[in-house]
């Protein structure tokens, strides 16, 4: 008997935006409400946000065509190695600077990566492969302007709270990629029997 792979079985490509957008969600609903905002609660935010999405871009780095140049794995690599270094940096220097550098370090590099794999597949004929190209690139120009905003910014307050709204606007932005690359479910109506 041969097994065949139906829609329920198995990840899907827009199983990668919603994974994305968990960890995202994660982090940056609860950080408003938390009454710190300095730089180690900055920190240990990156640290799990950054953790969350590896393991989200390491488990759909299948997901995407081979052709957008493996981006998820890259990324899904750099954003490990930063969760570490965050991680190390909120036990040992939790500074305004450390933290600013640390998110500039992951985002802009990441966002580069991610904005590449946009520029391979923009011109993909399928239109599900498009939409989602086109979510990478807005979730990149994000990441990239998250990066040179930390790169010069200095202030712990301003920065964690930077760090939660990025987390938010990208979270809901991929959820709503997600559901909306999702493809409609078929409605089946109970057969009536005349008898």
């Amino acid at each position: 008997m041969t097994e065949t792979s139906g829609p329920s079985q198995g990840l899907h490509p827009w199983h990668l935006p919603a994974m994305r957008a968990v960890p995202a969600l994660v982090v940056g609903l609860p950080l408003p409400f938390v009454q710190l905002h300095s730089a180690l609660v900055g920190l240990i935010a990156l640290a799990v946000l950054l953790a969350g999405t590896a393991l989200a871009l390491w488990l759909g780095r299948r997901l995407v065509p081979a052709a957008a140049g493996g981006w998820p794995a890259l990324v899904a690599a750099w954003s490990a190695v930063m969760a570490v270094v965050a991680a190390v940096l909120a036990v040992a220097l939790p500074t305004e600077t450390a933290f600013g550098l640390a998110v500039a370090a992951w985002a802009l590099p990441a966002g580069a990566l991610e904005l590449s794999g946009w520029w391979r597949m923009r011109d993909a004929a399928v239109a599900r492969t498009l939409r989602l190209a086109r979510d990478w690139r807005a979730v990149a120009v994000l990441t990239l302007v998250l990066g040179v905003v930390f790169a010069f910014t200095r202030d712990a307050v301003t920065l964690t709270g930077l760090i939660g709204a990025y987390a938010v606007i990208v979270g809901v932005y991929l959820a709503l990629a997600a559901l909306s690359a999702r493809p409609a479910r078929a409605t089946t109506e109970p057969e009536r029997s005349d008898a």
